[in-house]
């Protein structure tokens, strides 16, 4: 079987890298028809999470078929070779299968266990298929995927307790902040991620949870489900001012929180402010952290926060394995 994987994720680059792979909903349709158009290539399923983008691909002949994967990537973002080296990997034939199994079950994400990662290697498959791209080989993979992810939480406990980007943030804020009960908090994005980031701060009895999006019905529907205010995407500068804590994880392409707007906010406080910026590429300029008062963190400071009950799932994870 003439199956790969070229791929990168939090394994092997930090954020400041990761995010210029990112692809959008958009971006990834485009990737797919350009892909599908390489030589030797006859099945192709891209798969971009926060975490991760990978590129299956099911190949007539490996040599040529890898080639042309390679110079999509230097095309369409820019990539130098040495960065190819030294952030990618390659995965070949059985290697393939071990790994996307690994990667729906959870045993490859950031989070060990988490549940996103299942929907969105469902999602990828989905897509792949609407646009002609993937073929009978990759499909069938694709579908086993999603069929062991859910067997393997079905018969372990390696999903249990709060596994998920969206609690490892709000965890994360706990030890960052003596209480957040007394806190505004500022959530930017109504997306996966965001929702879930409401779900857990509405029982936790904050002073006051804003949502704010560039679709205001959005930012309204997330802010009715969690008890909160919605907030006028254009309005993001007054609220600065205020917020204690600000949760940003849109799917904007480009910066939405620059530092002259920051800085500004800052010059009119009399308090700290906590950025987490969970977003890829980040909605945050990473220049921030220098803001006098500004404490930033992304997606990669989250791992301190995920080692509760980490042990534990480790022992699922080995069940896992076995299963897998």
């Amino acid at each position: 079987m003439n199956l790969v994987v070229v791929g990168i994720s939090h394994k092997t680059a930090p954020v400041l890298v990761r995010e210029r792979f990112s692809l959008s909903t958009e971006g990834l349709k485009d990737g797919l028809q350009k892909l599908r158009m390489i030589e030797s290539v006859s099945g192709i399923v891209i798969l971009s999470t926060c975490n991760r983008m990978e590129i299956y691909a099911k190949l007539d002949d490996a040599v040529s078929g890898t080639r042309g994967i390679t110079q999509f990537l230097i095309d369409t973002f820019s990539m130098r070779e040495e960065e190819m080296k030294r952030y990618f990997y390659m995965l070949h034939g059985s290697d393939v299968v071990k790994h996307i199994l690994n990667v729906a079950c959870g045993l490859d994400s950031q989070i060990l266990g988490e549940t996103q990662i299942l929907g969105q290697v469902r999602s990828a498959r989905e897509i792949a298929l609407q646009a002609g791209a993937i073929c009978d080989l990759l499909d069938e993979l694709f579908m086993e995927a999603v069929h062991a992810g859910r067997h393997v939480r079905s018969l372990t406990k390696i999903s249990h307790g709060n596994v998920s980007i969206g609690s490892a943030a709000i965890k994360m804020l706990e030890e960052k902040s003596d209480s957040i009960q007394d806190r505004s908090i500022l959530i930017i994005g109504t997306g996966k991620i965001g929702g879930i980031v409401c779900n857990y701060l509405k029982n936790k009895n904050v002073k006051g949870i804003f949502v704010s999006n560039r679709t205001y019905v959005k930012a309204c529907e997330l802010a009715s489900r969690c008890g909160g205010k919605a907030v006028h995407f254009d309005r993001l500068t007054d609220e600065l001012k205020t917020a204690d804590i600000v949760i940003s994880v849109t799917g904007s392409p480009h910066i939405i929180l620059p530092y002259k707007i920051l800085s500004e906010a800052m010059r009119v406080r009399n308090r700290p402010l906590l950025i987490m910026d969970l977003a890829l590429p980040r909605d945050v300029d990473p220049m921030a952290k220098n803001i006098p008062g500004i404490s930033l963190f992304t997606l990669d400071d989250l791992t301190s926060a995920v080692e509760e009950n980490y042990a534990k799932r480790q022992g699922e994870a080995k069940l896992a394995e076995k299963m897998i």
